[in-house]
């Protein structure tokens, strides 16, 4: 018996379970996401063997710390670290066995007191102690958007013994009722009814929050404790500033214009002007002055209809026209910027044109121009000259089948592009509107891979198709609306206005797009910058200063112009490179006093890319007027600036780690720039409009910039012990001593931050909808990326895993950051959950990364071979 018990609270013990953990976690995560929900808790989280496995990981935390008599040594931190997750696991189990969850749904004007079962919401779980009638359901949406901003129900509470209550139940505002906390959770579709969340668990509850108590008092003490193996470390290297730095680092982390009389055109006149353009520069090409087009003209021959209406029509040699003369004659680019400084409504936000013209190019095309045009010329040549433009090859598609499928030429296949008419019959109708149609009346997880990409092709097809129209620029305020704010294109119906607004807004544009069309013409761009600027003073006047903030308008103006992120990807990247060979020269030839200036030069200009990427963030945190965290393009800016100030924390110490971190900071902002990355600043859904925002994603951002600069260092220090002489064995081995050891203390601060940032979402989600775990696909990854670094940081405790030594600790550390990798690209690309952030196909540039593991297996490789050759 003694020897079982002692097996069992082994640390030996402790690695074999914690890997079975992690692997059915892992495993459950993919069963959800082939057969469903009810099948991964079925399986794995609700089966009494995956609770038998969390009793004998409770039993083994208590026996370990009890073995290893950590009170008698005074490892306050490891103590409590240990009794924290026994608690946490205990707190889940009594939560199993005395929590009770359910729904309440109510339509505006009745009450109810039925627990229905979340499950089966026909049947009754119980009669609740008290009733709730609903008096009002709000569903609140961005001003010009149907983005909901918030839910909220008014209702009333009516307990017997007690007085009537009045109170209303939104978002992350919690109703207390005795020991039940009711949430808002959905709602109707007709908006005259509420879906509540009620929930008691009081015990459970009470013993999860103990243990995130203890856990918190671990984290501060496994930091600050002299006895601690992170202090410990910190003697090591002799440097304890650098690495006090560090730990703080780790843990901060108008309508008089509208009386004018104006010649202009209709739609209808501006399509027949911009066709007949076309179709004369068709005829007369040879005599156009560029030199280019005659040799175009005379490889394609003069002649082309007015009328280019009929597949018969050689649409080949039309869209070549078209794309050329879109160029020749796009518009002024002085013009453009001044359109640029406009506003314009959309998703539910106030923001410049030459934002949203960016955002569109790069939706419709993936590129941050098309044919060295920039954004605005783009999005002024698709609104004012659509025939045009409508030829014009700029949709980027990703399905060489969907390519196929419209008939296009080989050479555009080869290109991915296809032009607007390119989706068009003879008749001009739609040719993929059955397939689309069929594609959406798929469940999205029936969806494939080419239903995928059609529906994508469809949503920019429409983008375009309302561009022609005019219905996608939404830039007249109209302040007689003050409920909804809703701003208005020039395509829309605009009878909502009256008087002079109405003859200005009406009139303004079509003028705008006749003296474009003229000043193309004439090369005189002045009165299409003086009806900008008209269209300006319009938005002055008439946009209410609760909708508009004009200071956040002109510093995202600044923030796009700058386009810090840019260059500091391309700065990291380069001056870390040159920085890591520096510190290689200096381990070589350590007498040299050039190198040891070279690196303090390159350390100076590390530091104004850091200062320009915290510039770029604050910026975007200032014009989102909220913490730059709540999707994938943020959250790898911000996992960039964390790494970044990581290796600062660590770079008093060793330059090579301040290089390595700059590097990697440098390649994350650089990726975050692809276009396969959305940057657009969008509103908050409800959920996400809470103070545990900023905490939660933060914390555990920042633990990603800790575990890959462990994963750097790893790498480094494998590929010294790969280069091991006899004659520089020494000085090598202490260099690799040197990485170890700051690695370790590297992932010690990221697992601190994993930690932190997991339990506090926890208590975020319990304050949201009252349950602090819901084994969504990215809570369960976060929890064995955990695991995997627990396990990892514990493997010297191990006999058998002990004699790997250094080789085999940053072996593990490179290996570590699959985890990360799976939780942060993986759960978002190939699951799916409440966190996915792709939803669909995965970016091609993913796959580099088995590239890099592949390099790093035989950097192992290399390493092993020399420390047992």
């Amino acid at each position: 018996m003694k020897k079982t018990i002692d097996l069992l609270t082994s640390y030996s013990a402790m690695a074999v379970l914690l890997a079975l953990y992690a692997a059915a976690l892992a495993a459950a995560t993919f069963v959800e996401h082939a057969h469903g929900t009810e099948a991964a808790r079925q399986w794995v989280y609700n089966n009494w063997v995956f609770y038998g496995l969390q009793l004998l990981l409770v039993a083994n935390f208590v026996g370990v710390a009890a073995r290893q008599h950590l009170v008698r040594q005074r490892k306050w931190g490891t103590l409590l670290f240990h009794c924290a997750f026994a608690v946490i696991l205990s707190g889940a189990f009594v939560t199993r066995l005395t929590g009770r969850e359910g729904l309440l749904h109510i339509r505006e004007g009745e009450s109810s007191d039925r627990l229905l079962d979340p499950s089966n919401p026909a049947q009754t779980i119980e009669t609740l102690p008290f009733s709730i009638e609903l008096v009002d359901f709000r569903l609140v949406r961005y001003p010009g958007s149907n983005s909901p901003s918030s839910f909220e129900s008014d209702v009333v509470v009516r307990r017997p013994g007690s007085p009537e209550r009045r109170e209303r139940i939104y978002m992350n505002n919690v109703l207390h009722v005795g020991g039940y906390r009711i949430y808002q959770s959905s709602y109707d579709p007709d908006e005259l009814g509420t879906v509540l969340s009620v929930n008691r668990d009081r015990a459970g509850m009470l013993l999860t929050y103990a243990g995130y108590v203890l856990l918190a008092g671990g984290m501060l003490l496994s930091l600050f404790h002299r006895n601690s193996r992170f202090r410990t470390l910190g003697r090591m290297l002799k440097g304890g500033r650098a690495v006090s730095v560090a730990v703080l680092l780790g843990l901060g982390v108008s309508g008089a214009a509208a009386q004018t009389k104006v010649d202009t055109l209709t739609w209808t006149e501006l399509e027949a002007r911009s066709r007949e353009q076309m179709a004369r520069l068709g005829r007369d090409i040879a005599g156009d002055p560029y030199a280019h087009l005659a040799v175009l003209n005379a490889r394609l021959g003069r002649e082309m209809p007015a009328e280019p209406q009929r597949r018969t029509v050689d649409r080949r040699r039309e869209k070549r026209i078209a794309d050329l003369y879109a160029v020749e004659t796009a518009v002024d680019r002085a013009t453009a910027e001044a359109f640029g400084r406009l506003m314009v409504q959309t998703g539910g936000r106030i923001e410049p044109v030459d934002t949203y013209a960016a955002k569109l190019l790069r939706k419709i095309g993936r590129t941050n121009r098309y044919r060295g045009l920039e954004p605005n010329r783009v999005l002024l040549g698709l609104i004012v000259q659509p025939q045009i433009w409508s030829r014009v090859p700029v949709i980027d598609v990703g399905s060489e089948a969907l390519l196929r499928r419209v008939g296009v030429d080989d050479e555009q296949v080869r290109s991915g592009r296809l032009a607007f008419i390119d989706v068009l019959d003879d008749e001009g109708g739609y040719i993929l509107a059955d397939e689309v149609e069929a594609a959406y009346a798929k469940p999205a997880r029936e969806r494939n891979k080419y239903d995928k990409e059609l529906l994508k092709l469809d949503e920019k097809i429409n983008i375009i198709h309302g561009l022609f129209e005019g219905r996608m620029l939404a830039i007249f305020p109209h302040e007689a609306v003050p409920a909804d704010e809703t701003w208005y294109s020039p395509g829309d119906d605009l009878e909502v206005f009256g008087g002079q607004d109405s003859m200005f807004v009406s009139r303004i544009f079509p003028w705008f797009a006749t003296e474009t069309l003229r000043s193309v013409e004439s090369g005189d761009w002045s009165v299409p910058e003086e009806i900008v600027g008209m269209i300006d003073k319009y938005q002055r006047v008439k946009a209410s200063e609760s909708a508009v903030d004009r200071r956040r308008i002109e510093a995202e103006r600044l923030y796009n112009r700058l386009d810090l992120f840019k260059w500091a990807g391309f700065g990291g990247m380069g001056f870390g490179l040159l920085l890591v060979l520096v510190s290689v020269f200096r381990l070589v030839d350590p007498r040299r006093r050039g190198w040891r200036w070279a690196a303090a030069v390159l350390t100076g200009v590390v530091v104004v890319i850091f200062a320009g990427q915290t510039l770029g963030v604050g910026l975007r945190w200032y014009i989102a007027g909220r913490p730059p965290v709540s999707n994938a393009y943020e959250s790898m800016i911000f996992v960039a600036w964390a790494t970044a100030a990581a290796g600062l924390g660590f770079g008093r110490r060793s330059r090579m780690t301040l290089a390595l971190a700059t590097f990697l900071s440098g390649v994350l902002m650089f990726v975050s720039t692809l276009n396969w990355m959305d940057p657009e600043i969008t509103p908050l859904v409800p959920v996400l409009k809470s103070p545990w925002l900023l905490v939660h994603v933060a914390a555990i951002t920042g633990s990603y910039g800790f575990f890959g600069i462990g994963f750097l260092l790893g790498l480094i220090a494998l590929g010294l012990m790969a280069c091991k002489r006899t004659r520089n064995a020494e000085r090598l081995g202490e260099q690799v001593r040197e990485l170890t050891i700051i690695n370790e203390m590297a992932l010690t601060l990221g697992l601190v931050l994993l930690s932190a940032g997991t339990f506090l979402g926890a208590v975020w989600a319990n304050e949201s909808w009252g349950r602090y775990w819901g084994w969504d696909p990215k809570e369960t990854w976060a929890l064995v990326t955990m695991i995997v670094y627990a396990f990892i940081l514990h493997a010297r405790f191990v006999p058998v895993l002990r004699r790997g030594g250094e080789w085999l600790f940053n072996v593990l550390a490179v290996a570590g950051l699959g985890a990360v990798l799976m939780t942060f690209f993986g759960v978002n690309y190939y699951l799916s959950g409440m966190h996915s952030y792709g939803g669909d196909s995965a970016p091609p540039g993913l796959y580099a990364i088995w590239v890099v593991y592949g390099v790093a297996a035989a950097v192992a490789v290399a390493a092993w071979r020399k420390r047992n050759g």
